[in-house]
C-alpha cells in the first residue's frame, strides 16, 4: 500500500483528484469533454496514472453522498461566462460545481483530510470572469484546524486543487457570522493573473500571478471590525482597465456608524484608497454589483447576518458621483442582479426577511423593477414554488437569502441561495414566476446517526432535518414525519422493528419522540426526567424487544429508562454523567450497553442498573452491536478496535487494529463469513488514517477510502456503519457532507 501525499513545509500542496485539464470561455476544448460536463468521465484506473506517486489511490471503490435531496446553508450562488456553468459554497460543506449533463452540483472537496477539515468552510469564492475553468476559494473555519486559512485554487473547473496557505497574513470563517456577505475574493476582469483577497483579520491582500505568492495591500484603512467580519467584499470595475489591469476597485468593510466609510474606492489598481464619496454609513453592506453602465449598486443591512438583520437598504451610486436610494422598503437586502443588457430592469432579495412564501412558510422576499428602481413589485404575491422532486423541502422556506445569480444567456433565469440549499427560477420576469429547489448534489447536513438492518431500509438522523429514510441511497429520502429539527440520535427496536425512537431538542425544549408504526406517525414524550430541568439531545436506546426506552442527555448527570413512554421515569443505576452512547444488545433485551467518558457500561436488567467494565477506557464512545450474536459488541477504543463478546466478559484486541475512533459491521460477502468490520483510524501496517475494512476479523485490513475522497474525516457525529444489505458497502459521517458512501467494486 502506497502513502498518501504528506505535509510538507511548503506553503502550496496540491491535491490530485482527477488530471483532465479544461478549456475555459471562448478557448479551444482540447480535453475531449463538452462544456457541459467538464468533470469528463475518468475512472479512478484511469485517473491514478498520473496522480502523484506518494498519493493513494484505490481503484476498488467508487463514492458518494447519501441522497437525502439537498440542505444546509448554501451561502453564494455564481454564474460564470459558460452557458449553464455555475458554482456554489457552503458554509461547512465546500464548494459545488453543476453538471449540466447530469443536472447536479458536484463537490469539489471530497480531498479535504480530518486535520484540514475546516477548509470545508469556504467563506469567499471566485471565478475568472474571462475563464470559468479557474475558480478561488478562500476556505477555513475558526474552530477546525486551528483556524488555518488557505486559498483553494483550480485551473480545471476545480477538478484539481491546489492548496495555498495564508493564514500568516489574513483569517477568514467559512461558519461565522456574516458568511453571506461577499464576495471577500475577486478577479481581475481585465487580468486574471491579479487577485485580491480581504480577511475576517489581517486586512487585504494582493496576488499579481494567478494567486500563488501573495502581499499586504498596506494602504487599505481597515484591517479588522468589531464584529469579527472584516472585509466583506471587494468588486472590480472591468469599464477601468490601464495598461492591462483594472483601475477601479470597490472594497467594503462590516461595520457601521463610523464616519471614516465602511465602502472604499481605489482608482490606481489598489495602491491607494479613499471612501467613496456620498456613501452611507448607517448601515452595513452585504453585495454589491455592477450595472452595464458602471453604476454600482450595494445592498446594505443593519446587521451582518444571517439572523441578526432587519433593516437596510439598496444605494446606487453613479459613475457621475452621485447616490441614490432605490429601494422603496427599509428591509434588510441581500443581493442584487442587474440586467446586462438593459440596466432598467432589476431583481433583488431580503436577508433576514420573514414574509408568507406561496407554501405558506414564511422567507425573504424578491422584488423586481422595470424602470431602474422607481417602482418595485413584490414578487411574493404572485410566485409559485415546486419541490422539483424533492419532497422533504414543500415546507420550507427560501430564507437566508444574500447571494443571486443571472443566467449570462438566458436573463429571465435566477438561481439564489438559501439555509435549505439553492432554488432557481426560469421566468422571474413573468406574472407569476415560479421558484423551484435545486440542490440536487448539495448534501450539507450534519449527520449524527445511522442505522442499517437487514432487509430495511437505510435510516439517518441529523442536524437541522431530523434525518431520512432511504430506499435507495441514490434516491432523496423520506425526512422523518415528526419534524423536531436537529437530531442527535435515533434507535429502532432490533426485535420490534415498529418501535422507534429519537432525540434532539436543546436547553429550552426537551424534543424526545416516539413511533410504533415504523416512523410513519410519532408521538412527543413530553414529561421530563427530571422535572426542574430540560434535558436534550444525547442518545436513546431500545431494548431489544422495545418495551424499555433509555436516555442517556447530553447535559444530564444520569441516564434514565422508561417503560411507558414518559409517563413516569426512573434514573439508571451504576452510571454517573451524561451524554453516554446507549445501544441495546440486538438479541438479548436484557442487556444494554453504554459507553463515554473512557468508560463502558454493561446492564443485564434492560437498563435498570450498568456495571462499569474494567481494563478498558475507550477514548471514543460510539459502539456497535453484532445483529444476531448476543453479547458481541464492538469499541472504538482510540489505541485500537476492541470486540467485547459474552456481554463484555471478555474484551480483546482486534487483530493489527492500531487506531480506532469509530467502528460499524456489515454484511459478509458469503452466508456464513465473518461480518465485515469497518473503521475509521488506521491500522498496524499503515500510519495513514481513513476508512479500513477486515473479513477476517482483523487478520488483514484493506484501506477503503484513497487520497482523493477523505471527506474531512468524521466530523460532528464520529460514526461508520457498514451496510447491512449490500456487501462492501459502507457509510461515514461528516462535517457538512452528509453520510458520504463507499461502494466496492466487484470484479
Amino acid at each position: 500500500m502506497k502513502n498518501k501525499l504528506r505535509k510538507t513545509a511548503s506553503a502550496a500542496l496540491s491535491v490530485f483528484m482527477c488530471m483532465a485539464m479544461l478549456a475555459g470561455c471562448g478557448k479551444k476544448d482540447d480535453g475531449g469533454s463538452s462544456a457541459g460536463d467538464p468533470a469528463g468521465s475518468e475512472t479512478a484506473e484511469a485517473a491514478a496514472a498520473d496522480v502523484n506517486d506518494n498519493t493513494f489511490v484505490n481503484a476498488d471503490w467508487t463514492y458518494g453522498q447519501v441522497a437525502m435531496g439537498g440542505g444546509g446553508f448554501v451561502t453564494g450562488v455564481f454564474s460564470t461566462c459558460e452557458p449553464n456553468l455555475y458554482y456554489a459554497r457552503t458554509d461547512v460543506g465546500g464548494a459545488y460545481r453543476w453538471v449540466e449533463d447530469e443536472q447536479r452540483w458536484k463537490s469539489l472537496n471530497y480531498w479535504v483530510s480530518e486535520e484540514d477539515k475546516g477548509y470545508l468552510g469556504i467563506d469567499g469564492l471566485a471565478v475568472d470572469p474571462s475563464d470559468a475553468s479557474k475558480v478561488y476559494m478562500l476556505a477555513g473555519t475558526e474552530y477546525f484546524s486551528n483556524g488555518r486559512t488557505a486559498l483553494l485554487k483550480s485551473e480545471d473547473y476545480g477538478e484539481t486543487i491546489k492548496v495555498i496557505e495564508l493564514t500568516d497574513m489574513i483569517r477568514v470563517h467559512g461558519n461565522g457570522m456574516g458568511r453571506g456577505n461577499g464576495e471577500r475574493i475577486a478577479v481581475d476582469p481585465n487580468n486574471g493573473s491579479i487577485i485580491f483577497a480581504g480577511g475576517r483579520t489581517g486586512g487585504m491582500i494582493k496576488s499579481t500571478d494567478g494567486g500563488e505568492t501573495w502581499t499586504a495591500v498596506s494602504s487599505f484603512p481597515v484591517t479588522s471590525t468589531a464584529n469579527g467580519n472584516g472585509i466583506c467584499s471587494i468588486l472590480f470595475d472591468p469599464s477601468s482597465a490601464k495598461d492591462g489591469a483594472t483601475q477601479r476597485i470597490y472594497a467594503a468593510v462590516s461595520q457601521k456608524g463610523d464616519e471614516s466609510g465602511n465602502l472604499f474606492v481605489s482608482e490606481d489598481g489598489g495602491e491607494s484608497w479613499a471612501k467613496l464619496p456620498g456613501s452611507i454609513t448607517d448601515n452595513m453592506v452585504q453585495r454589491m454589483k455592477l450595472d452595464s453602465e458602471g453604476n454600482l449598486y450595494v445592498c446594505y443591512i443593519n446587521n451582518e447576518g444571517p439572523w441578526n438583520c432587519a433593516a437596510g437598504a439598496i444605494y446606487r451610486y453613479g459613475k457621475d458621483g452621485s447616490a441614490e436610494k432605490i429601494s422603496d422598503t427599509n428591509a434588510s437586502f441581500g443581493d442584487i442582479l442587474i440586467d446586462p443588457n438593459d440596466s432598467n430592469k432589476l431583481i433583488a432579495v431580503t436577508s433576514g426577511r420573514w414574509e408568507c412564501q406561496a407554501n405558506g412558510a414564511y422567507g425573504d422576499v424578491f422584488f423586481t423593477s422595470t424602470d431602474g428602481g422607481k417602482t418595485w413589485r413584490n414578487v411574493l404575491e404572485n410566485m409559485e414554488m415546486d419541490t422539483n422532486g424533492m419532497p422533504w423541502i414543500e415546507d420550507c422556506a427560501i430564507h437566508w437569502c444574500s447571494s443571486l445569480a443571472m443566467d449570462p444567456v438566458n436573463t429571465s433565469r435566477i438561481l439564489v441561495n438559501s439555509g435549505n440549499g439553492v432554488f432557481a427560477c426560469d421566468n422571474i420576469w413573468d406574472e407569476t414566476p415560479k421558484f423551484y429547489f435545486e440542490s440536487n448534489g448539495i448534501e450539507e447536513t450534519v449527520p449524527m446517526d445511522i442505522i442499517t438492518m437487514k432487509d430495511y431500509p437505510l435510516v439517518t438522523a441529523v442536524m437541522d432535518y431530523d434525518g431520512f429514510v432511504n430506499e435507495d441511497i441514490k434516491v432523496s429520502g423520506q425526512r422523518h414525519q415528526d419534524k423536531i429539527g436537529s437530531t442527535t440520535s435515533i434507535t429502532i427496536a432490533a426485535q420490534n422493528r415498529a418501535i422507534w425512537a429519537k432525540v434532539g431538542g436543546s436547553d429550552k425544549e426537551q424534543a424526545l419522540t416516539y413511533s410504533t408504526d415504523e416512523g410513519k406517525t410519532w408521538s412527543k414524550i413530553t414529561n421530563k426526567p427530571d422535572s426542574g430541568k430540560t434535558f436534550y439531545n444525547g442518545s436513546v436506546a431500545l431494548t431489544a424487544d422495545g418495551s424499555r426506552l433509555i436516555w442517556s442527555p447530553e447535559n444530564a448527570l444520569k441516564a434514565y429508562y422508561t417503560e411507558d413512554w414518559g409517563a413516569t421515569w426512573n434514573e439508571c443505576g451504576g452510571i454517573i454523567g451524561g451524554g453516554f452512547h446507549v445501544l441495546g444488545d440486538a438479541v438479548n433485551a436484557s442487556y444494554v450497553y453504554a459507553c463515554g467518558k473512557e468508560s463502558v457500561y454493561v446492564s443485564s436488567d434492560g437498563g435498570v442498573n450498568f456495571t462499569k467494565l474494567s481494563g478498558i477506557n475507550p477514548t471514543y464512545k460510539r459502539i456497535c452491536v453484532s445483529p444476531d450474536e448476543e453479547g458481541v459488541f464492538y469499541i472504538a477504543g482510540g489505541a485500537g478496535l476492541y470486540k467485547a463478546t459474552n456481554h463484555g466478559d471478555s474484551i480483546d484486541l482486534v487483530t493489527n487494529s492500531k487506531y480506532c475512533e469509530a467502528v460499524g459491521i456489515g454484511k459478509p460477502k458469503n452466508d456464513g463469513d465473518p461480518y465485515v468490520i469497518y473503521i475509521y483510524g488506521n491500522t498496524k501496517d499503515s500510519d495513514e488514517k481513513g476508512i479500513y475494512m477486515t473479513e477476517d476479523n482483523g487478520e488483514t485490513w484493506v484501506r477503503v477510502n484513497d487520497d482523493a475522497h477523505r471527506f474531512g474525516g468524521t466530523g460532528n457525529g464520529v460514526v461508520i456503519s457498514g451496510d447491512m444489505n449490500v456487501y462492501g458497502r459502507c457509510y461515514m459521517s461528516t462535517v457538512g457532507l452528509g453520510f458520504i458512501y463507499c461502494d466496492k467494486i466487484e470484479k
